[in-house]
């Protein structure tokens, strides 16, 4: 598995700006590869914004898990799933990566306590085109690579805080 980092966006830290055209079209490529459920959330530009509710920009990261989907399975084949708190906390944006082959999580030395902030993600295929990777980089330097053959994407939208 190639090290972590974006392979298609764009980004500018000095101009502050990120590019999602050679992101959006490579997405295009690989459409039938991918399924129309999961092009459809790979490609939807609101999962990218600023501001929209159910975009994974500045969702936190709420749970981790790694498990054997089937303990009796000969190699186990693994199933990793991360639960994000949406960034106006309305939801949690479930995804979910089945027979994963190879994962990197790469934490350095955090400076605060603060929720784990996703700044941006990218989905695409591993250089041999046969496993899906997703890349996922947060603000304080946390980065998940997780390589899989299959992935799914659910929101769970929670119930408003009762009035008192």
């Amino acid at each position: 598995m190639k090290s972590p980092g974006f392979r298609y966006l764009r980004h500018d830290d000095e101009l502050g700006w990120t590019g999602f055209d050679a992101y959006f079209d490579y997405l295009a490529g690989i459409r039938e590869r991918l399924g129309e459920a999961l092009y459809a959330f790979a490609a939807d530009f609101d999962r990218y914004g600023l501001h929209a509710r159910g975009s994974l920009h500045d969702a936190w990261l709420q749970r981790l898990t790694l498990a054997p989907a089937d303990v009796r399975a000969k190699p186990p084949r693994m199933v990793l799933e991360l639960d994000l708190l949406g960034p106006w906390h309305d939801r949690v944006l479930r995804l979910r990566y089945d027979a994963v082959s190879a994962y990197s999580l790469l934490q350095p030395p955090r400076e605060h306590e603060a929720a784990q902030d996703l700044l941006c993600h990218e989905l695409r295929l591993d250089a041999a085109g046969e496993c899906l990777e997703h890349f996922l980089q947060f603000d304080d330097g946390f980065s998940i690579l997780v390589a899989c053959r299959s992935m799914r994407f659910e929101e769970i939208m929670l119930e408003p805080p009762a009035q008192e």
